[in-house]
């Protein structure tokens, strides 16, 4: 979410032909911190409102017209994905910074040590998927979201990764934070296409708002959630047999 804010910060100071001197005066900083931050396209939620404040506009401004940008998915090469599938930890790796995860939680979260993530991150960067910036930090080089080719080499990859998602979501209770949700209705294409727009539309809001609390909520207010869609015509003979069993 931060690096979409910088490019629409990009677009302001260019059609106020400021230039990042310009920004620096105004808020008391030096060229080359402004110039970094922007490279980095990161930089603390008080930073951010400064950055705003400074060129006259809210936060809420700005995540506004974040979010009436159309975000087309990315797709990754052939060899991209090709390299990806031959080196599961530096797919893992790619996946968790983007879902927005700092490289701080993941090595808390798997116990890693900094060598190690610096190692996958440069798998990284010789792929072209990220740049290994100074303090060994990761910065994708692509935009989430990213569409995965459903028959390409990381194909066996991802069904695994969603059939244990929706595995374990079935068998753990249903909270008021998570639940499986499943229905079977007979009914015409016009109503299956009606409500596939509504999934669809969910789909989008969810979008939205985790972009609005990535920017303005604390690390550890954040958690990972991930949501399944599916609706599909459902050929019942070859899911459910009235035959008897060995028979």
């Amino acid at each position: 979410m931060q690096a979409e804010l910088f490019e629409l910060l990009k677009t302001v100071l260019k059609a106020r032909r400021m230039t990042y001197a310009d920004l620096a005066e105004l808020l008391g900083l030096s060229e080359p911190t402004i110039k970094r931050i922007f490279a980095e396209r990161d930089c603390k939620l008080s930073r951010m409102n400064e950055i705003c404040a400074a060129l006259g506009l809210t936060l809420d401004d700005l995540v506004a017209e974040a979010n009436r940008v159309e975000v087309q998915p990315i797709r990754l090469t052939d060899r991209q994905e090709a390299r990806l599938a031959d080196d599961r930890p530096a797919f893992n790796l790619f996946l968790l910074l983007l879902d927005g995860m700092t490289i701080e939680a993941i090595q808390e979260q798997y116990r890693l040590e900094k060598q190690r993530v610096f190692k996958l991150g440069i798998k990284l960067e010789k792929i072209g998927l990220a740049e290994v910036m100074p303090g060994n930090r990761i910065r994708l080089t692509v935009q989430s979201p990213v569409e995965f080719r459903r028959d390409g080499p990381l194909h066996q990859a991802l069904v695994k990764l969603n059939m244990a998602f929706l595995r374990s979501t079935y068998l753990a209770r249903d909270t008021e934070h998570s639940a499986y949700l499943t229905q079977t209705r007979r009914m015409t294409q016009k109503t299956a296409k009606h409500i596939l727009a509504r999934l669809r539309d969910v789909q989008v809001e969810l979008s939205n708002l985790a972009r609005r609390d990535q920017l303005t909520q604390p690390e550890n207010a954040l958690q990972s959630f991930k949501i399944g869609i599916a609706l599909s015509p459902i050929v019942f003979s070859e899911l459910l047999l009235l035959a008897e069993e060995g028979s």
